[in-house]
């Protein structure tokens, strides 16, 4: 089993850039399905450390974890010293909120910091109020 997974995984060397799936539990919907990030470690048990540009991730990744890119996004220059979960990467990375969409239910028009929307600092979306009007939009 060994033979045949290093016959489809191609081998990966410190400092090259590898592309990370993230699981559909740790993402919202509109979020990146993928997150890039560069091998800093590689031990003799074939387990990697890799890091994104938001950190290092906690847990040591196996070669079937990863996709070797064939371009250099990231430099091992460029990652902060923080030790960071996958999750945490994913929300650091996404265009929302992290996981789901957060939205409110005001219904006179989001004007106080009682809107969940204002009071987290977010425009509100299609997903807060049908049609009512809003002065956060």
């Amino acid at each position: 089993m060994t033979l045949a997974s290093d016959a489809i995984h191609v081998p990966v060397e410190i400092g090259d850039n590898v592309i990370i799936q993230i699981p559909d539990v740790d993402r919202a919907k509109a979020n990146l399905r993928n997150i890039v990030g560069v091998v800093l470690q590689k031990d003799d048990q074939g387990f990697h450390k890799i890091a994104t540009k938001y950190g290092m991730l906690d847990k040591l990744y196996c070669r079937s974890e990863f996709d070797k890119c064939k371009e250099k996004f990231l430099h091992e220059e460029d990652v902060p010293n923080t030790n960071l979960p996958l999750r945490t990467v994913a929300k650091e990375a996404s265009i929302g909120t992290g996981q789901g969409f957060m939205r409110c239910v005001c219904k006179k028009g989001c004007m106080s910091k009682r809107c969940l929307c204002k009071k987290n600092g977010y425009l509100c979306n299609s997903k807060c109020h049908d049609s009512l009007s809003c002065n956060n939009k």
